[in-house]
């Protein structure tokens, strides 16, 4: 049913496509007439995904793809570029859930091995990768016309996006496994642990590269001491703008959709005003709220509510702005860009789960947990197209090139792993293991 509902929706929009040639509009209806379309395919293709044991994302990014300017051109680049502020949005959201889901308790019986497993996988990961994407410079067709410094810098940002994982990802193949274990304990940590890490990353790595991109932007661009005081600021900032949102959600709390929304609002306005990092400021509010407070649940009730339509909306413009032309000719170096980071993740979990003395089996296995990438990957590459107009929309396509393939190959190999790890325990007759709100998201 839901193909045939796909099929109807697809003809649908081409006949409108075809009224649209006829009867221009502004852009307004028809940005309002896209968010529709959206709304309506992404949600009939992710679920219809989901029985194939695919995160719902895949679904949305596909269905953004097949409505974007290369196959059935509703969305146009105009109106992507119109509705910038759901990046932004959608940002701060995700940002705010890996907070609120890095929760102190869970991490104690394991904290010796997440840490290590993050710390050492995160540092191999982006060390490698850069170093592989500097060596290969000369055979990677973007780097061509690119100076020392410029190339250095994108092989960092490349690096650093490469170490992000998703905790949602991984969240939807233990839930339909009904696995449990010392693997699936530390896989749920690693991701959390890791989004803040690559958030952290990724702030310091853009400010570094900026000025090699804008030799203005040399005079203006603080030093390692601003960017420094900066990244505190933001993280007092967070803790501050946590307890105004506790307050709220303990003497008032009501209307939590609508709260978690406006809350996201004030924080993008207030942190741009005070030129601070949103991305931080969120997670760190995120975190407040779900470890200093009796109102972590409910935040996150609100905030598992307020993230579906944001999320799918933003996804599947993430998809929509992907171009197909470009990525179809560098297919091969999205190819070696994903082969490269799987072997960089696999070796640096077992590096961190060696050095943590973790059994055998989590050394052979977790690391596959890490290969799916989604939410905080997307976000960032949204404002790697923004930031950097010179190399970013290109650096942005084979980012999002590459998370479409993660996001295929990532759950596949996990359910396999956990499987052979003996930590799954499927029932009988599995009924929707992905229906979580919460899983199918980031």
């Amino acid at each position: 049913m839901r193909v045939v509902l796909l099929g109807a929706l697809g003809v649908l929009m081409l006949g409108l496509q075809e009224l649209h040639a006829h009867f221009p509009s502004d852009l307004g209806s028809r940005t309002v007439l896209v968010f529709g379309f959206l709304l309506l395919g992404g949600f009939l293709l992710g679920e219809l995904v989901a029985r194939w044991s695919i995160p719902r994302i895949t679904g949305y990014l596909l269905a953004g793809m097949a409505c974007g300017p290369h196959i059935l051109g509703v969305v146009d680049r105009e109106v992507i570029e119109h509705v910038g502020l759901v990046d932004h949005l959608a940002l701060v959201l995700i940002a705010f859930t890996a907070g609120a889901e890095l929760k102190l308790g869970r991490l104690k019986a394991r904290a010796r091995g997440i840490l290590s497993i993050s710390l050492m996988q995160t540092g191999f990961v982006f060390c490698a990768m850069a170093a592989s994407l500097w060596f290969l410079r000369d055979q990677l067709s973007f780097f061509a016309g690119l100076s020392s410094g410029q190339v250095l810098a994108v092989a960092g940002i490349l690096a650093v996006i490469a170490t992000a994982s998703s905790p949602s990802t991984a969240v939807a193949v233990i839930v339909e496994a009904r696995s449990e274990g010392p693997v699936t304990d530390s896989v749920l940590g690693v991701t959390v642990l890791k989004d803040i890490l690559v958030l952290v990353g990724f702030s310091l790595v853009i400010s570094s590269a900026l000025p090699c991109f804008d030799a203005a932007g040399r005079a203006v661009c603080p030093g390692l001491g601003s960017l420094l005081a900066e990244t505190g600021l933001s993280l007092v900032a967070g803790c501050a703008f946590g307890g105004l949102m506790i307050a709220y959600l303990r003497f008032i709390g009501k209307q939590n959709v609508v709260f978690v929304v406006a809350a996201a609002f004030l924080l993008i306005s207030l942190s741009h005003s005070m030129h601070l990092d949103p991305l931080l400021v969120a997670v760190c509010a995120g975190f407040s709220v779900a470890n200093f407070s009796r109102q972590g649940a409910v935040f996150l009730s609100g905030l598992e509510r307020a993230c579906g339509p944001v999320f799918l909306i933003f996804f599947s413009l993430s998809g929509a702005g992907l171009n197909l032309a470009v990525l179809g000719s560098m297919w091969h170096v999205v190819g070696v860009m994903v082969a490269l980071r799987a072997v960089f993740t696999w070796s640096g979990t077992w590096l961190g789960a060696f050095a943590a003395a973790e059994d055998e089996s989590l050394r052979r296995f977790a690391w596959t947990g890490f290969l799916g990438q989604a939410g905080v990957s997307l976000g960032l590459a949204a404002l790697l197209r923004a930031r950097l107009p010179e190399v970013g929309a290109l650096l942005a396509d084979l980012i999002v090139g590459g998370i479409v393939v993660n996001q295929v190959l990532g759950p596949v190999a996990f359910r396999w792993a956990l499987g052979r790890s003996g930590e799954q325990h499927l029932p009988e007759a599995p009924a929707s293991p992905l229906g979580r709100p919460v899983s199918a998201h980031r």
